[in-house]
């Protein structure tokens, strides 16, 4: 049954219009007050136990089987209710994953016989569904209040018609079933947030199992007395405590009692276990019927406190009857959190400032009559619904005057203004309090509506009036059922009648949309608002009041993002709407203010600075001082009392008021009025504590037994500045209760510095000061300058009087000052003053504290840069001489000091390789001056810039900086002038035997850019010069060598013809010299000869033949030659070779001509030995006679055998 869950499944989401903290009364109050009506508890068994099967259709309409339990007479299956102790406080108890509602009897009969109704329901809806299981025992409160209604014996047992507590009804479950039981308790108030129902008051479980729910669960609003029991065993496996309970719990922000039962199991605080229940879970060291009746033992006190109001029981509840301060069980182990319990009633009962309490949804609207803006219902902590009335003149008091006769709070407060004297309040209400009333501004009063015919959905509704008809349109809003209304229905003020428009094309179903009425456009504008499955809207719809249709609008620009719950107002004269704060696509609280031009159907975004973000706000324009005024709402901090206003001017929001602001010389002062549940009267020794959470210890606080109320007092000096919650408890013996309350700890006044400095302002230069320059704010708050308060003056009589502007920078945390001065022919120093008012951070209740400041400015003159009048031009001839050049004409200097040009190594006006123009200082007896001279390179021409570093005239060279330089552009012209042709070189230095090509324009070229024209003037013959594809080829007859001075260069540019003779170097190179070797002969008496052919052009001898043999050293010997033709020679030598052994040698040979050598050949020779020369001879004789017979003996043979066959043919063929 139990095995195989996944373990701490986190809720990805919380469901629909769920879990965004508090959509409508409070971030920490519950959403319905406590009815003080009781019944009196009974003894365990003081009935027998009655039970009967039926079922009830959920928010799905599907048929979910329960089994009641209930006090009886006789006790057993459908027999009548015993009402003799009634009405009976009903629980809820959901069974754990698998079980189904017949599996819980011990709990049902344990409960009913001690006066309780039990609804027992299956595992019908898993934990993670909690909208939807919310929904689901809405539809079961709607059953159960049936039943007790009408006694209907088919739905429930006979004789229960007024004999079931609606009031007081709780929550419980087992395993899973108790982490349902959880979410729905701890998310109860989110949904159900206007009291349509009353919340469940009860909530305990056994053996929690956190696989649906995760832990991650956030208690939201709820409901007193905040006080929860579980139960789970020490041997539970299915849900172990320190995976489950405990790690929900941890977090958990309600208060809670948990007992972790010694030896007890999961499975066993069901009616039936299996083996696999049992194979799954630990082994219980408790009998089931032991863990069973503990259970009983602890939730029927448990029960009896809460639901029964019976303060007596605090002591069995929670495991004090033994010692108060020490709660104990014998049979477990015990943890407790009650911080956050409400066990006594306790109600602030004033406020600090005399202003609007903290609330959310308040109305707010301008009252033109009386030029003043309305303040009138809302809720409050505790669910309080106010009925007063404010009115805030901003013209003249500018403080909230209470008035008489407000109107009854009704749900979420739907109001519309008909922009002058006219208004209508529409809502719900389950207290039998009006639920539509009209505003009257010539009256000032309100005057409610008879209760007739409503839309259906009262909660939420958009309203706004239609003044082209004179009616009131009114859209959308909550059904009694939790369902999203989408109807349109119109309200007639003169016969106070609703009609349904049947409106086609209507938006599905919304609530908290904002709504406007365009007179231009005689439409309805509707935007936003959250549908019924929790999907937020940023759409704009127009409503056309003549045909009664709906049509969705796609407008141009930026719109807001996807938003719910906004306070809205209506600028009625410039057709201007607003919007404000409301929560976003992921339920964020916001701060963004957004405009709605209802004639051109524009969105724009405002700036929004200063406030914090806020929900369920009420907001107003007042047309008397052109501001917005906004107020209340729910913040992070809670719930907000504070009055902010928007300055159109400055585009921010300023803290106007707040019933919670204090100094730092005032007290805090906390009183409460404190009841018993029941509202009897607490005990005489109830003790009270205070603190500033956060910030202060507890300190005990004064109880009135005689009025019944607890006060405290605590000091804000030691707080720092901002806003803060001081708490106020209540115990006795443990059981407590406490109110909160925020508060916000004023600032006090700027200090000046003392002494104040003086400041520094440069000639024509400006100065920025930080307000926290001259002044600081001992509560940390920004200080900013107030900008149309600044007064300048000299700080000397007779003194030049300054001429300062100034631009307040960073929010006015800083200001520039600007000099405006005109310092012509004006040097030195001046003092001046500079008086204005700093301001701090706006208090509540009281605009920012202004203190006035003066300050000495010392205006510092600075000798002024050189203003350049002109930049020059100067235009010569080229190949000019040198030019003198003055720049003092083309400068000038607002003191009148004369100018000098600055010399300096790192300058490049000097003369150097990559300048064309040079330029040189001219110095007099004080140094340089304003004057320089110059001169173009030779030959060049065009336009070159050369930039003068200009300082003042006389200064030393200590006193000169490069920083300090005003530069001064000379441009330099220069005009070109005819040149002829250029010849940049004449002789050509070449290799014997090589050819040199150079292109003829680096040989001569025009300085003027001119085309050059080049002929050749013929010289020697042995050198040959030729024009070839611009260039100029030589080349020198074949190994010829010396020089030519005959040939010469024509150039021509068409103005010009300049001959050049040309000289040409032929440079000898040593040429190879070739060898051409015979055959040496064999060696022969120690000699052989060498014979060879020599060709050498560049020598005719001698020569020498080296050579050598094998591998021996160089020698050289000198041949004999004789000159053949074309630089031949026949040489011939003989080589000796006594010292050469016999047998075959190799001979090396080549030929040296003094440069070079040739390339050496080498030779076989056979040196002979003659006696084995002799001996050879002999042998080879015999050998060839042997040799010569042998061959004729063989041709003989042959001739024969040939003969032989020529006759055998011969005798065949005859």
């Amino acid at each position: 049954m139990k095995g195989g869950r996944n373990k701490a499944l986190l809720i990805a989401s919380i469901l629909l219009i769920t879990l965004f903290s508090t959509i409508a009364v409070n971030a920490s109050a519950e959403v319905r007050e406590e009815s003080p009506n009781f019944i009196r508890p009974v003894g365990f068994e003081r009935f027998s136990s009655g039970w009967m099967d039926s079922s009830y259709s959920d928010n799905q309409r599907e048929n979910i089987d329960v089994r009641y339990y209930y006090p009886s007479s006789n006790g057993g299956e459908n027999v009548p209710l015993d009402c003799s102790w009634a009405p009976y406080p009903w629980i809820a108890f959901h069974a754990d994953d698998g079980e189904s509602f017949d599996s819980y009897s011990w709990l049902g009969e344990g409960l009913s016989k001690a006066g309780y109704f039990v609804v027992v329901i299956g595992e019908e809806r898993s934990g993670d569904e909690i909208y939807q299981a919310i929904s689901d025992h809405s539809e079961l409160i709607s059953t159960i209040g049936y039943i007790n209604l009408t006694g209907d014996s088919n739905k429930g047992p006979s004789g229960a018609q007024g004999c079931i507590d609606m009031d007081h009804w709780g929550v419980a479950g087992h395993g899973r079933g108790a982490g349902l039981a959880t979410v729905v308790t701890s998310y109860w108030g989110a949904i159900f947030s206007t009291g349509q129902f009353q919340p469940p008051r009860a909530l305990f479980g056994f053996g929690l199992d956190t696989d649906d729910i995760g832990v991650d669960v956030n208690a939201i609003d709820m409901a007193h007395p905040k006080h929860s029991l579980f139960l789970t065993g020490t041997m539970d496996n299915i849900a172990p405590i320190n995976e489950h309970i405990k790690p929900l719990l941890d977090q958990w922000n309600s208060g809670w009692q948990l007992l972790e039962v010694v030896g007890a199991n999961h499975v066993q605080y069901e009616d039936d276990q299996s083996f696999f229940d049992n194979l799954m879970d630990g082994d219980a060291t408790m009998t089931e019927e032991e863990q069973q009746q503990h259970a009983i033992n602890k939730v029927k006190p448990y029960l009896d406190l809460t639901l029964k109001g019976e303060d007596e029981s605090w002591y069995l509840a929670t495991s004090r009857e033994n010692n108060p301060s020490q709660p104990s069980d014998s049979e477990s182990y015990l943890s407790e959190n009650l911080s956050t319990n409400q066990f006594y009633r306790i109600n602030q009962t004033q406020n600090l400032i005399q202003a609007p309490n903290a609330r959310s949804h308040p109305i707010l609207f301008f009252d033109p009559v009386g030029n003043q803006t309305i303040l009138a219902a809302g809720w409050g902590e505790n669910a309080q619904g106010f009925n007063d009335m404010w009115s805030l003149d901003l013209l003249n008091s500018r403080e909230w005057e209470e008035k008489s006769g407000g109107p009854n709070s009704i749900g979420t407060n739907a109001f519309a203004s008909n922009g002058w004297a006219g208004g209508l309040l529409s809502g719900s209400s389950n207290s039998n309090n009006p639920t539509l009333w009209r505003w009257s501004g010539w009256s000032s009063s309100w005057t409610s509506y008879p209760e007739n015919l409503r839309p259906p959905g009262e909660v939420g509704q958009s309203l706004v009036w239609d003044s082209i008809s004179s009616r009131y349109i009114s859209y959308g809003g909550v059904e009694n059922n939790g369902l999203k209304n989408n109807e349109t229905w119109t309200f007639e003020p003169n016969s106070a009648i609703w009609q349904n428009l049947s409106a086609s094309n209507s938006p599905k179903g919304k609530e908290l949309a904002a709504m406007f009425f365009s007179e231009g456009w005689n439409r309805s504008i509707l935007f936003g608002g959250v549908a019924e499955d929790g999907n937020l809207s940023n759409e704009t719809w127009m409503f056309n009041g003549e045909t009664n249709s709906w049509s969705k609008l796609q407008l141009p620009g930026d719109s807001p993002s996807a938003r719910f719950d906004m306070a809205t107002t209506i600028d009625y004269e410039n057709q201007i709407a607003y919007i404000f704060g409301g929560r976003d696509a992921n339920y964020h609280l916001s701060n963004e203010l957004w405009s709605f031009n209802l004639n051109t159907l524009v969105w724009t975004k405002l700036a929004s600075t200063g406030i914090k973000e806020i929900s369920s706000a009420g907001i107003a324009f007042d047309n008397a001082s052109n501001n917005l005024v906004l107020f209340g709402g729910n913040s992070l901090e809670g719930l907000s009392d504070e009055t902010w206003l928007y300055n159109f001017t400055e585009n921010e929001w300023d803290l106007h008021s707040s019933s919670s602001a204090i100094t730092s010389t005032d007290v805090i002062h906390i009183a409460a009025s404190v009841t018993e549940r029941d509202l009897d009267s607490p005990p005489d020794s109830l003790e009270v504590h205070c603190q500033v959470i956060g910030e202060t210890n507890w300190v005990t606080g004064i109880w009135d037994n005689v009025n019944d109320t607890a006060s405290c007092q605590l000091s804000p000096f030691s707080l720092p500045p901002g806003f803060h919650t001081a708490s106020l408890r209540v115990l006795h013996e443990g059981k407590r209760a406490s109110i909160q309350t925020t508060f916000e700890r004023a600032n006090a006044p700027p200090q000046l510095i003392n002494p104040m400095p003086y400041f520094v302002i440069i000639e024509e230069g400006d100065l920025t000061i930080n307000a926290s320059d001259i002044a600081s704010d001992v509560d940390g708050h920004e200080l900013r300058f107030i900008g149309n308060t600044f007064v300048f003056a000299p700080l000397h009589e007779g003194d030049i009087e300054p001429e300062l502007d100034f631009i307040l920078q960073n929010d006015r945390k800083s200001v520039k000052f600007i000099d405006l001065a005109d310092w012509s022919d004006r040097s030195g120093n001046t003092w001046y003053t500079v008086c204005g008012e700093i301001r701090d951070e706006s208090t509540p209740g009281n605009p920012p504290a202004r203190v006035p400041f003066c300050f000495e400015l010392l205006h510092q003159g600075i000798d002024d840069p050189y203003s350049i009048l002109e930049e020059p031009t100067i235009t010569i001839e080229e190949d000019s001489e040198w030019v003198e050049f003055d720049i003092a004409p083309f400068v000038t200097d607002q003191e009148g000091d004369p100018p000098a040009i600055y010399w300096h190594s790192q300058f490049d006006y000097y003369s150097s390789d990559d300048r064309n123009v040079d330029v040189n200082r001219v110095q007099d007896d004080f140094g340089d001056t304003s004057n320089f001279t110059f001169s173009p390179a030779l030959n060049w021409h065009g336009t070159e810039v050369t930039e003068f570093c200009i300082l003042r005239y006389g200064l030393y060279n200590h006193e000169k900086s490069v920083s300090d330089c005003t530069w001064l552009n000379v441009t330099f012209v220069v005009t070109p002038i005819a040149d002829a042709p250029i010849f940049n070189y004449t002789e050509f230095d070449l290799q014997e035997d090589s050819v040199t090509t150079i292109a003829l324009n680096e040989i001569v070229w025009d300085p003027d850019g001119d085309e050059v024209n080049v002929t050749l003037e013929a010289g020697e013959s042995n050198v040959t010069l030729e024009l070839w594809h611009e260039t100029l080829r030589i080349t020198p007859e074949t190994n010829w060598n010396g020089r030519a001075v005959n040939w010469a260069i024509i150039a021509s540019d068409g103005q010009h013809e300049i001959r050049q003779p040309l000289r040409i170097i032929i440079n000898e190179i040593d040429d190879k010299t070739i060898v051409e070797w015979d055959e040496p002969r064999d060696i022969v008496n120690n000699l052989t000869e060498l014979r060879l052919i020599v060709n050498d052009v560049d020598s005719d001898g001698p020569w020498l033949i080296e050579y050598h043999w094998d591998d021996e050293e160089w020698k050289e010997i000198s041949p004999s030659c004789a000159a053949l033709d074309n630089g031949n020679f026949e040489c011939q030598a003989d080589l000796l070779v006594h010292d050469l052994s016999y047998g075959d040698h190799k001979l090396y040979l080549r030929v040296n001509d003094g440069e070079s050598t040739s390339d050496a050949e080498s030779f076989w020779l056979e040196k002979a030995n003659p006696d084995t020369v002799n001996k050879i001879n002999s042998d080879s004789s015999a050998g060839f006679m042997g040799t010569a017979f042998i061959i004729g003996g063989i041709v003989l043979l042959l001739s024969g055998g040939a003969l032989i066959y020529s006759l055998i043919n011969k005798q065949e063929y005859s």
